[in-house]
Formats: structure tokens, sequence, C-alpha cells
């Protein structure tokens, strides 16, 4: 984060995978949201997942569904 914040940067995401469940933030991806200012990916390589790739504002212990739009 230092080097982040030194470099000019700015922090707006994290992500990583659910392989074997859905891509929605579990119970302990919610108490370790320790950064509520990003965004949260989610991804599962299950092809029957309608969306393999969800985002979440995770705030407050409550998890709201973001929007991703690709362009």
């Amino acid at each position: 984060m230092c080097e982040i914040r030194e470099a000019g940067l700015e922090f707006m995401g994290i992500y990583h995978s659910h392989p074997r469940g859905d891509n929605k933030p579990s119970a302990r991806d919610i108490d370790q949201a320790y950064y509520p200012g990003v965004a949260y990916f989610i991804l599962t390589p299950r092809k029957d997942a309608a969306k393999p790739v969800r985002a979440f504002s995770i705030r407050d212990g409550k998890a709201s569904e973001l929007d991703i739009q690709i362009v």
C-alpha cells in the first residue's frame, strides 16, 4: 500500500476466485473486507455461471453488487 501511495497510484480493487462455489461474497469475504472504498471482484471458472466475474462494494458488513461495464 505504501508503494501504491508513493507512486501516486490509486488502489481501486481486489480480486479473488471462488473455484467451487458461487461468485458472491462469503461471510469470510465480508468479514475481511478492510478497504471499503474499493471494488471486490470475485471470479468463478464454472461454465454454468451467468456472470463469471462479479464486483461488489463491501461496507459496514454489507455487500452490494456493482455493475461492470466492459468498454
